[in-house]
């Protein structure tokens, strides 16, 4: 029927689709989960042939396999030349599909790039130990979140435009381990909440 509204059929593309999704055609279409019911709402549009394909939190009730077969399909698209717009909550998802990312708060795009351009605005994480005291790389400028272990051991995160100054001044120290992380979207997208709740938390006590 969904296939019927959009001038399509029922294809060997679509009963590949319902393998590869593992849908169970043989109930009733109304005694289907969460999850079956968005089964049949991807397979449709999967088997659809479209310049743009739009889904809205699409992997919302499916398990992780089935999120990888999405994953997979939406890829598909991409390779023979298809524009796919997604909206998800689901960061990772996001990370490996998108090729250009928009974040939304409060309804409206507060930041739009690619993924490395996304990274580029927020913080790694850093830990490190050191032969030589620590407690002077805390004050540096794009240092933040600096947690002492010990006097030559530390974690923080730097700001992705400090980096190099950072890593400058713990290379005169004596690096004796050091463990970098990427920031992530995830990063990204906490940082623009928690910069709302403060100014929230900033507003409400100059009342």
């Amino acid at each position: 029927m969904l296939l019927r509204l959009n001038g399509q059929q029922h294809s060997a593309k679509t009963d590949a689709l319902i393998k590869d999704f593992e849908l169970d055609v043989s109930k009733k279409a109304r005694t289907y989960s969460k999850g079956n019911r968005q089964k049949v709402a991807l397979v449709a549009a999967f088997s659809s042939d479209a310049d743009f394909y739009i889904f809205d939190e699409p992997t919302s009730g499916l398990d992780p396999l089935m999120e990888e077969v999405f994953q997979k399909q939406v890829l598909a698209l991409k390779t023979v030349g298809k524009s796919v717009l997604l909206s998800s909550h689901i960061l990772s998802e996001v990370e490996r599909m998108c090729d250009r990312i928009a974040i939304i708060r409060k309804g409206e795009i507060i930041e739009i790039g690619s993924l490395s351009e996304m990274r580029q605005l927020s913080r790694s994480t850093i830990t490190v130990t050191t032969s030589q005291p620590l407690a002077a790389v805390a004050n540096m400028t794009g240092v933040h979140s600096f947690d002492e272990k010990t006097a030559t051991q530390a974690i923080f995160s730097v700001d992705s435009e400090h980096v190099g100054s950072v890593m400058t001044a713990l290379g005169q120290l004596g690096i004796l381990q050091l463990q970098s992380t990427p920031p992530t979207l995830e990063d990204l997208f906490l940082r623009y909440y928690n910069q709302d709740n403060s100014e929230a938390g900033d507003g409400h006590d100059s009342k």
